[in-house]
């Protein structure tokens, strides 16, 4: 009965905490891996969870609750999750835990660019893993190592890894071990979790292949991949899926088949959801650009380039390949070839940091490498095009000012004659017009407010509804769609924003968000302890900078300031 409550919930969007509360322990985590995508939903629980684990005094419980909540927000509030996660659990025997903790760790340190702790975190969760003989983590370990070995280290012996792993699959007390080391309530999962790794386990082929540049033996096993990816109905079919379609592209752009490359690039691009797969849409048009250019069609090809930086730039993303440096470069000589020295030196300096990002790894995993990357002369190169660029600007600023000089005289005499002359217009007219429903105050004309009471109590009871449900730290929030869900239009929104308010639309929205941060600092210490850079998202606001100074325009002092103030607060109280 509990499992048919729990379709009931889903179905019909009931998430209430009471009636998250009536499912089992087992029912709240089939229900966190329904909505894990839903962090508001997902955070409740698994927050109950944890809360009964509590209760309860069961460790390995509340070490499965911290587990899922590590799993939610950015990766900075979840590695704090994940170090009481791995405090909770360090020293226990248990088949899953410390080691997951120590999983999860190396995975956000790999998402906020630490290779070497992330590399460090996986080894000592394989230690683990392998004292407790739980066959799950040490594939999904070896998963990760494979992968970072095969771009950043030797890649023959990432190959043999990938046996190792492979080995692991075929040995005949595989499922035995799967069994021992998954919780009652996840085998159901069973059958798509082996499937799942087995298609890891192809991908791990085609990948290790693919970077030693076998290509032939890439394309067996990109075959086999997708015929079981496509017949696999299971949960994450269609990722492998795309997955291998998305491989097959980069096999086929370094084989010379740009024709199939663009054609798979077409299908994919019409398939897949934007959202949620930038990252495989920046490398797909990345690969179709460069099809494009090796086929003729140049400046279409540059075009798809140009998608896959602004890709690049919007997500902020990094070097996760030393391959992905081919994007600067190319852009580089396009515009090196239009004579556009400030593009140039902006794919200059992406080059730099891209470069720097690859020696770094490669000085950790495999130090002979970065031989072949040329910094200095990248730098020297960007020197001389700062100083062509200063010198080129430095003759077009002393004419500019010139002709800015005697414009900007013409104009200010322009400006004066004209305001003088609408000043005495519009004093004459109001001599000429006033009206007995208009109010003279000071000298100044304040027309008969064209709002209705109605109106303006309705849009006032909306604002009220929208501070006290803070719907404010949403980071997407424009006057217009306020204004729609209000029922309501932008201008009467805006004017009794104005009007009752004190403010304008962006400093109403902005005040009351710095008012949220300062009394969720004030009141709650967990909150002190993020970065700026996460109390300001955590706040509404989309960069740490606009954040700063917004907080300084209402209160007169830095967050930075104020949060060390209220700490050593804490410490003498």
């Amino acid at each position: 009965m509990g499992f048919i409550f729990l379709s009931t919930i889903i179905h019909a969007q009931d998430f209430s905490k009471e009636n998250l509360q009536k499912l089992s322990d087992e029912e709240l985590l089939s229900l966190f891996n329904e909505v894990k995508n839903d962090s508001i939903i997902a955070e409740k629980a698994a927050r109950i969870y944890l809360d009964r684990a509590r209760k309860e005094n069961d460790t390995i419980k509340m070490a499965r609750g911290y587990d899922r909540l590590a799993r939610i927000f950015h990766p900075e509030k979840n590695l704090k999750f994940v170090d009481t996660l791995i405090n909770l659990t360090r020293g226990l025997n248990h088949i899953t835990y410390p080691a997951q903790g120590y999983i999860l760790r190396g995975y956000y340190y790999g998402i906020i660019e630490n290779l070497e702790l992330e590399t460090e975190n996986y080894l000592k969760a394989y230690n683990i893993a392998l004292a407790n003989d739980n066959i799950i983590q040490k594939m999904h370990i070896l998963d990760n190592l494979i992968f970072l070995k095969s771009v950043w280290g030797n890649k023959r012996e990432a190959l043999e890894l990938q046996k190792k792993r492979h080995e692991l699959i075929k040995d005949k007390n595989y499922i035995k071990k799967v069994n021992k080391t998954t919780r009652e309530g996840a085998k159901a999962y069973f059958d798509d979790l082996h499937l799942n790794y087995e298609l890891s386990s192809i991908e791990n082929f085609v990948f290790c292949y693919l970077n030693l540049k076998k290509l032939d033996s890439a394309n067996i096993f990109l075959k086999k991949g997708l015929q079981k990816s496509n017949d696999f109905k299971g949960y994450g079919s269609r990722g492998f899926y795309y997955w291998f379609l998305e491989c097959s592209i980069e096999i086929d752009y370094y084989t010379n088949d740009y024709e199939n490359a663009i054609k798979t690039s077409d299908n994919l691009l019409s398939t897949l959801d934007v959202k949620s797969n930038k990252r495989t849409i920046q490398n797909i048009f990345l690969f179709k650009g460069l099809s494009l250019i090796k086929m003729g069609k140049h400046e279409v090809g540059i075009s798809y380039l140009k998608r896959s930086d602004s890709i690049f730039v919007s997500e902020n993303f990094s070097i996760k390949q030393p391959y992905q440096r081919i994007l600067f470069e190319k852009l580089l000589v396009y515009y090196n070839s239009k004579n556009n020295i400030e593009k140039k030196i902006e794919y200059l300096n992406k080059l730099i940091s891209a470069d720097s990002i690859i020696k770094k790894n490669y000085q950790y995993f495999e130090p002979t490498l970065i031989k072949n990357f040329e910094t200095p002369i990248l730098l020297k190169e960007r020197e001389q095009l700062i100083s062509t660029l200063e010198q080129r600007n430095k003759i077009k600023s002393t004419t500019i000012w010139w002709v800015l000089g005697f414009f900007g005289i013409s104009v200010i005499l322009l400006v004066h004659y004209y305001i003088k002359q609408e000043l005495y217009v519009k004093r004459f007219n109001v001599l000429m017009s006033q009206k007995e429903n208009e109010i003279v105050i000071d000298g100044k004309e304040h027309p008969k407010n064209e709002i209705s009471k109605n109106i303006i109590d309705g849009i006032l009871e909306h604002l009220n509804l929208f501070e006290k449900n803070k719907k404010y730290l949403s980071q997407i929030i424009s006057l217009q769609d306020l204004a729609k869900s209000f029922n309501t239009n932008y201008n009467y929104l805006s004017k009794v924003i104005n009007l009752y308010k004190g403010k304008r639309y962006s400093d109403y929205i902005n005040n009351l968000r710095v008012e949220y941060a300062f009394q969720e600092l004030k009141i709650n210490s967990k909150f002190r302890k993020y970065t700026i850079k996460a109390i300001a998202k955590e706040s509404g606001f989309k960069s740490a900078e606009s954040f700063s100074k917004s907080f300084y325009k209402v209160y007169g002092i830095y967050p930075s300031f104020y949060l060390k103030q209220l700490e050593s607060k804490e410490e003498i109280n």
